[in-house]
């Protein structure tokens, strides 16, 4: 074989070799979108929910979808766009938005561990598109398989932000040219409905149930008592605690059998 022919054959090899990894890459990030679907269904109706107050609360289409593209916290946008259609200053808008987002803190523990393969700048992108849903799809894939691809990983994410945004696009879009009850279409019902459904796929045993309804009732009990936006993080840190001294692993006795049937014991 002649030396040209030897790097003919060389560079054929590479380019297969390239083309294989794009494939690879191209299915990891194709998973990461299917595994977005739930979110995405929750996130175009209440996106767009989002975009017809904005537009009715005075905001322009390209700043309903700036908030959306750079803030990317549907109940803290929606509750900024209520504060900005009552006339509140921006300090007052900033304080609620990031008390509201203070639990982020929490997820951000629990997550930091599973995320060390990444690089600075890659956890930095991780973080920025970080939500509720995201969160839970995600926690329930580190818990039961491990790290998933990066390709897959953020495809997840970037899926559910760009539903977010064309949500909201749709909205304003839109809430500028008809008149739009979110409630007569129970737009609004979307978001409760997508964290029941995620909460669903995070149960495994029976201390999982009692957890969520010792969370919920405690979150419930909160608010009627007048607490503000602090009362969602301090119900969870309570639930959590109870959750985590209910750890079989830590002296309970019981086994995951005994729990709920098979479950796995993590909380």
């Amino acid at each position: 074989m002649t030396l040209q022919e030897e790097e003919k054959r060389q560079a054929h090899a590479g380019n297969e070799e390239d083309a294989a990894a794009e494939d690879n890459v191209f299915k990891q990030a194709l998973a990461g979108a299917v595994r977005a679907a739930p979110i995405i269904l929750g996130y175009l109706p209440i996106g767009m929910a989002f975009g017809v107050l904005a537009s009715t609360a005075g905001l322009s289409i390209y700043s309903a979808v700036a908030m959306s593209v750079f803030v990317f916290a549907g109940s803290a946008q929606l509750i900024a766009v209520g504060l900005i259609d009552t006339g509140a200053g921006i300090a007052a808008i900033t304080i609620t938005v990031f008390l509201v987002n203070l639990r982020h803190l929490l997820m951000s523990a629990y997550l930091a561990p599973h995320l060390r393969y990444l690089r600075p700048w890659q956890q930095a992108l991780f973080s920025y598109e970080i939500t509720d849903e995201s969160f839970a799809i995600h926690s329930v894939y580190f818990r039961k398989k491990g790290r998933p691809p990066k390709a897959e990983l953020f495809a997840l994410n970037h899926s559910a932000h760009l539903a977010w945004i064309a949500g909201t696009l749709l909205g304003t879009w839109v809430g500028v040219r008809l008149t739009f009850d979110t409630e007569v279409f129970g737009v609004d019902y979307a978001l409760p409905a997508m964290f029941i459904a995620l909460l669903v796929m995070q149960i495994e045993n029976y201390r999982h149930v009692a957890v969520a309804v010792i969370s919920a009732g405690l979150g419930l009990w909160f608010y009627l008592s007048g607490m503000n936006q602090l009362y969602i993080i301090l119900a969870t840190v309570i639930a959590a605690t109870v959750g985590a001294l209910w750890n079989p692993g830590h002296g309970s006795g019981l086994s995951g059998a005994e729990e709920g049937g098979g479950g796995t014991g993590h909380a």
